[in-house]
């Protein structure tokens, strides 16, 4: 071997020991951000289980008669502590996703008034409140459908959220319905302009995290693309589209249980 291909095959061999090693450091670094975020995800459903169960006994008059002028605020407290919870969740699904990569999900029989009840406990007083026009238009003998019972609810819930932040005026409307192979939790509203492309990006799991030229938030939670992911990952999907003028619609996708009957 000359020595011109002996000390190529050394800087080779160099850059490719390096690389590994930097790759080592990384997944070590990556494991230790996972124990800590993990532990403080731990750390903070005690405080929140606690405010939560102390709201749910105030507005059920547990400790006597609530106020009438202090209600909406614990209502309001309410649907806070339940948003606060899916955050936590949706914190804790991302870091077993890209930290620990050991997320689990399970695919239990639901029906969709299931998921529909649960979603719609920590926003929709809170919609009413905020003077938002909200209606649900569920159709009738839905299929139960394949979802994880600790996720399917909380992305129905979150996507509403969502269009409650970046409405601009009109109503928003949650219809569920059949859809092939599956049932659609589809919310649409009045929103933004958004420019070619940007609804699609959104979709990115990353998203939440780019760098903008303005100091706006461009969602809301850990975002769009973490509930298209969490879905995936039990049969689900999740599809953003808007059109030039703002109206945007979010479908949320359940496979159905008679699919796999």
């Amino acid at each position: 071997m000359s020595s011109a291909a002996a000390f190529l095959a050394g800087a080779l061999l160099g850059g490719a020991a390096a690389a590994l090693a930097a790759r080592a450091v990384y997944n070590r670094k990556a494991e230790l951000f996972g124990r800590l975020f993990s532990f403080a995800m731990h750390e903070l459903n005690t405080p929140i289980t606690a405010v939560n169960m102390t709201v749910l006994n105030l507005l059920s008059e547990v400790f006597g008669e609530l106020p009438a002028p202090l209600k909406p605020w614990v209502e309001m407290t309410r649907e806070q502590v339940g948003r606060l919870n899916g955050l936590v969740g949706e914190v804790r699904d991302f870091v077993h996703m890209e930290l620990h990569q050991d997320l689990r999900v399970s695919r239990t029989e639901l029906t969709a008034a299931e998921i529909l009840d649960e979603a719609l406990v920590s926003i929709s007083r809170g919609m009413e409140q905020a003077g938002v026009e909200f209606r649900v238009e569920p159709e009738k003998d839905l299929p139960s459908v394949l979802a994880d019972p600790d996720r399917a609810a909380r992305c129905v819930s979150s996507v509403l959220f969502h269009a409650r932040k970046f409405r601009t005026g009109g109503p928003i409307v949650l219809k569920v319905s059949r859809a092939p192979g599956g049932v659609a939790f589809a919310v649409s509203y009045q929103g933004p302009r958004l420019r070619p492309g940007e609804a699609e990006e959104s979709l990115d799991l990353y998203y939440p995290a780019r760098l903008r030229r303005d100091q706006v938030l461009g969602t809301t939670g850990l975002g769009l693309g973490l509930i298209r992911k969490v879905a995936r990952l039990f049969g689900g999907d999740l599809e953003y589209r808007a059109d030039e003028d703002g109206r945007a619609a979010v479908t949320l996708t359940y496979e159905s249980a008679e699919a796999k009957a």
